[in-house]
C-alpha cells in the first residue's frame, strides 16, 4: 500500500499543473485499511507520505486493502466505491471532491486504443 502511496506522491510532484489546485497549508489525506493507517500531505510547496498515518486529517477514506489499490491504481473512481458501499469516507463534500480530482488525474495513464 505504501509502494502506491509514494507513486501517488511522485506522481503530485511531476504533474507541476496539479500545483494549481493544491492548497497553501497541507492538506492530511488519511488512508485506513483494516487496521493499517497510511497518511499523506499535499500542499503547493510540498506532497509527501507521512511517517506514521495517526493524528489529525481533513480526509479519510476507509475500506479494504484490495478496493483501495483499485482505488489508487486508477482502475475505479472513487466515487463509485462509495456508491456502491465499498469504501466509506468521513470529510466534506468539498474535500470528497478535491480528493477525487487528485485521486483521478495522478492515476497513471493507460493508452486505450481510439477507434475511428
Amino acid at each position: 500500500m505504501r509502494i502506491y502511496l509514494e507513486e501517488l506522491v511522485d506522481q503530485c510532484h511531476s504533474r507541476y499543473h496539479l500545483r494549481l489546485l493544491f492548497p497553501d497549508s497541507p492538506f492530511i489525506l488519511q488512508f485506513q485499511c483494516e487496521k493499517e493507517r497510511f497518511a499523506i500531505s499535499i500542499s503547493n510547496s510540498d506532497c509527501a507520505v507521512l511517517p506514521d498515518g495517526d493524528g489529525e486529517s481533513h480526509f479519510v477514506i476507509e475500506g479494504q486493502e484490495m478496493d483501495m489499490l483499485s482505488l489508487l491504481t486508477g482502475e475505479v473512481r472513487l466515487s463509485q466505491l462509495i456508491e456502491n458501499g465499498i469504501l466509506e469516507v468521513r470529510g466534506g463534500y468539498r474535500q470528497l471532491l478535491f480528493v477525487e480530482s487528485i485521486l483521478w488525474l495522478t492515476r497513471s495513464r493507460v493508452k486505450e486504443p481510439v477507434q475511428v
